[in-house]
């Protein structure tokens, strides 16, 4: 649902409410609420809507608008809950109630009146299960369970796991998140908890197991598309089985150390989709992503190597297409930094790193610098444009046709693009000093469905200011990811 079409929809209650029968009269009558009933919230506690619909069920005797702005104020509540489909509300005569005859307050009997809300709960339950293939990891498999409705309060369990037997990049991540609603559902605590273990042999020489969680508030607001998160993490890392080979700077990490972390995250997101429902390819808009931690990391065999740090990240994207959406242009940056008032090292773990099919194409696996730096940047641009019509051509879809399928104008919703694609980027110590830039530039065939994608390009890569060709992986490039769920496209 777009920005624009959520305000209209839960704004506007006042005028909605006003053109019921039950207040056509009723601007200088006070109104008695004698009840306010929900339909079709069974699967929810009565405990969870009492919280929800404090403001409205606090006292019985109002005036019109403070009636009005009350019910819009519980709506708002179930709105920032997260697990309705719809939010209905109603009002309704109540000559059935009893109310006081007179009260001292008002000149005029009061008029009976009930709320109704009538809601739509959404899927709170859902499993899915990915199939991914790539140039770097080759296969892995992710398993996703979520539960928005736990202990009937609308709070949310989640449990992913993701995992790749198969050598030389072997990893096991898994992680179990909580989150429980406050009196403010915008507002929501969160309880993480992580384990992981990979194999980095083929180009860090080494692997790392780390496990650990973070403890914090999370902010969400739906409409004004905008996420926040702050909170503590505490993290025990272990290098181990590192080569002979492997530089001395990896193997001064060897060892067991723990991390510990005050975290925040701002996320503003006005992206507009090829296909509101399933959200399957951007067209316009653009998100941005501002991430920071205050850090320290310490040895734990040897209370001497400890090192505080400052890291910051910030990502932006920009979408735009025109000629009716068969052109679209995406251009990307990130860049970040690491500030660290000790002489001692920055843990490699908490280092920036590029290259990679989801990071730099064109250069194998964090391949740009194998150790790691304390800055980079990227920038890049990619063009989409729509298949030919002789390869294939969107057609007319029935009324009856399922709107997830369609672009809002009656054509199918067809996400498969080709295009041509262009980065550059570094890392490093020093950014401004180092006169290397690594670059790529590629073209390809794109499909995003939204349980599968496909994404096959050749590619081309090279670094200027330096004549190594380490992690230089010119060639064809894919992934393609495949997977199912029980959940409903909503």
């Amino acid at each position: 649902m777009s920005k624009t079409t959520e305000k209209a929809k839960y704004s506007d209650l006042s005028t909605t409410l006003i053109a019921q029968d039950i207040l056509t009269s009723s601007s200088s009558q006070p109104i008695y609420l004698s009840s306010v009933e929900v339909i079709g919230g069974e699967t929810f506690s009565s405990d969870f809507f009492k919280k929800l619909l404090g403001p409205l069920v606090e006292t019985s005797d109002y005036t019109l608008n403070q009636l009005v702005e009350n019910i819009t104020v519980s709506r708002d509540r179930l709105v920032k809950a997260d697990v309705f489909k719809s939010i209905g509300v109603s009002l309704h005569s109540d000559y059935s109630a009893s109310i006081p005859h007179v009260l001292k307050y008002n000149k005029d009997q009061s008029i009976p009146t009930k709320v109704i809300f009538d809601v739509e709960a959404s899927n709170l339950n859902a499993g899915d299960g990915f199939l991914n293939l790539n140039n770097d990891d080759n296969l892995n498999v992710n398993l996703n369970y979520l539960n928005d409705n736990f202990n009937e309060n609308a709070e949310s369990v989640n449990f992913g796991v993701n995992y790749n037997p198969y050598k030389p990049n072997q990893h096991l991540i898994a992680n179990a998140k909580f989150l429980a609603n406050l009196n403010d559902p915008s507002l929501k605590f969160l309880f993480d908890l992580f384990n992981t273990h990979q194999n980095n042999q083929t180009w860090q020489q080494a692997s790392e197991k780390t496990t650990g969680g973070l403890i914090g508030l999370q902010y969400t607001n739906r409409i004004k598309n905008l996420y926040l998160l702050t909170g503590l993490s505490l993290a025990k890392r272990t290098m181990h089985d590192i080569r002979d080979g492997a530089p001395d700077e990896l193997k001064y990490f060897s060892g067991d150390y723990l991390k510990s972390s005050i975290v925040n995250q701002l996320v503003y997101s006005n992206v507009s989709f090829l296909n509101n429902i399933t959200k399957n390819f951007p067209i316009s808009g653009y998100n941005v992503t501002v991430s920071s931690e205050i850090s320290s990391n310490q040895e734990q065999d040897n209370i001497d190597h400890q090192t505080g740090f400052g890291k910051s990240t910030i990502s932006t994207n920009l979408f735009t297409s025109f000629a009716n959406n068969n052109f679209t242009a995406h251009l990307f940056n990130d860049f970040g930094g690491i500030y660290s008032p000790s002489s001692n090292s920055v843990h490699v773990s908490d280092r920036f790193y590029l290259g990679g099919f989801n990071s730099f194409r064109g250069f194998s696996k964090n391949s740009i610098n194998t150790s790691g730096g304390a800055q980079f940047f990227r920038f890049g641009l990619t063009l989409y444009a729509k298949v030919p019509s002789f390869i294939y051509s969107s057609h007319k879809n029935a009324a009856a046709n399922i709107p997830s399928l369609e672009d809002g104008i009656g054509y199918e919703a067809n996400p498969l693009r080709l295009y041509t694609t262009g980065s550059i980027g570094n890392v490093s110590n020093n950014i401004l000093s180092d006169k290397s830039v690594a670059s790529s530039i590629g073209c390809g065939l794109k499909y995003i469905n939204h349980w599968a994608n496909f994404d096959i390009g050749y590619y081309l890569a090279q670094r200027h200011g330096s004549d190594s060709l380490v992690g230089i992986k010119d060639g064809f490039q894919f992934s393609v990811s495949i997977g199912g769920s029980n959940r409903a496209v909503q």
